[in-house]
């Protein structure tokens, strides 16, 4: 994989200087170990390594005491809750910051096979394919400049309708990101992926499966219902399994980072918002492939993919500059009881985002008239509501109100 400094790179560092522990998880493939390496490449030891690993699971305590002071671990939940408590019980002798920098592809908090959670000892990083800015060499700042006011936000490069679905297809892994532009190759790196991250072999790290192979049938049915809302009846039904199994499914898929449900988004001030989450994958690459449409297909001006898939590759794109925020920014979604939806919120603090992403390039006001509602309920809370479109049109919409190219994202 190409070996490109990331903006979380600055991030780790500074997290090593507060903690005595810092830990990077994130989807396979997706740069964590490019980042350890660039952090800590001298003392890195990985667990993909049988050697290793034997040891870490069989003397967890000598294998961590045999370490340099500041080391790198690379797949570390591979060793369980014994190399944890191994590392708790040294950085414990020592409060110095910066002893261990552990990386992992799931969600070690969520998996029930692991109980130390290193409470008050590490910092915790997330690291998501490249957004578009890091694949280009672009500094982005979109996320604080929402939160300064609508003026704040730029306009974009002058893209059409065909270079949105072809940065939907590619999305942000960086070997397809990066690498050869065919169709081809794309499908096959895709189909690979998944097979791989939910084989038994993987899938048996994380949690008891019974029917493995019911993963990727469970998680092409999440595809298909991109950027909609996450109703567990209705799967059961298409995957011809029982909801508690697929309450269970779910929950693996979330620790191994192929679906990133968008929690419903309330406040004290519109008490009947639903409380369903919306559903993405966690790269809109995997659900161009499970859903089996390309950059053509996506660019038919009669295409019924590009509006979800577009709406989850927004709400990828700014996920990934939240991880770098400065300031903790929490994101969800709008839906009420009266047909009011708002497809991405921001709250930092007291402050409000609202964000409707539109397939079309020719934004209006009714395109903004729920980001009216919130403005209105919200009053001072509501810093600013943005229409992002497929065209190139930068213009008010009203009272903090105002539409830009999606490509702003990244201008």
């Amino acid at each position: 994989m190409t070996d490109l400094p990331r903006r979380l790179t600055s991030v780790a560092a500074e997290l090593l200087g507060a903690f005595r522990v810092v830990v990077v998880t994130g989807p396979r493939q997706a740069g964590k170990s490019t980042l350890v390496r660039h952090v800590r490449g001298d003392t890195l030891v990985t667990l993909d390594d049988p050697s290793f690993l034997e040891r870490a699971v069989e003397d967890p305590i000598g294998f961590v005491s045999d370490l340099p002071r500041s080391s790198a671990i690379d797949e570390f939940q591979r060793a369980g809750n014994g190399l944890l408590r191994a590392v708790k019980a040294r950085v414990d002798l020592d409060s110095a910051a910066g002893q261990f920098l552990l990386a992992g592809s799931t969600q070690f908090l969520a998996m029930r096979s692991i109980d130390e959670t290193l409470t008050g000892r590490a910092g915790f990083l997330e690291l998501l394919p490249l957004s578009v800015g890091e694949a280009t060499g672009v500094d982005e700042t979109f996320v604080e400049r929402c939160f300064t006011g609508p003026d704040a936000v730029p306009g974009g490069d002058r893209l059409q309708r065909r270079d949105y679905a072809e940065l939907i297809v590619r999305g942000g892994f960086p070997e397809v990101a990066l690498g050869p532009s065919t169709q081809r190759f794309r499908s096959a790196w895709s189909e690979s992926y998944l097979r791989t991250v939910t084989a038994a072999a993987h899938v048996g790290q994380v949690a008891e499966v019974r029917r493995p192979e019911a993963l990727l049938t469970l998680l092409t049915q999440l595809a298909a219902r991109t950027s909609g809302e996450l109703v567990v009846t209705d799967l059961a039904r298409d995957t011809l399994l029982d909801p508690a199994t697929v309450g269970n499914y779910l929950d693996v898929l979330g620790v191994l980072f192929l679906h990133r449900p968008l929690p419903a988004w309330t406040t004290s001030h519109t008490t009947r918002a639903k409380r369903r989450p919306t559903i993405h994958l966690v790269d809109t690459a995997l659900a161009a492939h499970l859903t089996g449409v390309g950059a053509d297909d996506l660019a038919a001006i009669d295409s019924r993919w590009i509006g979800p898939l577009l709406e989850s590759f927004v709400v990828g794109e700014v996920a990934k500059q939240c991880s770098w925020s400065e300031r903790p920014v929490r994101l969800g979604h709008y839906r009420d009881r009266d047909g009011r939806e708002v497809d991405l919120i921001l709250e930092r603090g007291q402050d409000i985002v609202a964000v409707e992403v539109k397939a079309t390039a020719t934004p209006s006001l009714s395109h903004a008239r729920h980001l009216a509602f919130l403005r209105d309920r919200l009053g001072e809370r509501f810093r600013c509501g943005i229409v992002l479109h497929t065209g190139t049109q930068s213009i008010g919409l009203g009272d903090r109100l105002i539409a830009r190219p999606v490509s702003s994202l990244w201008a």
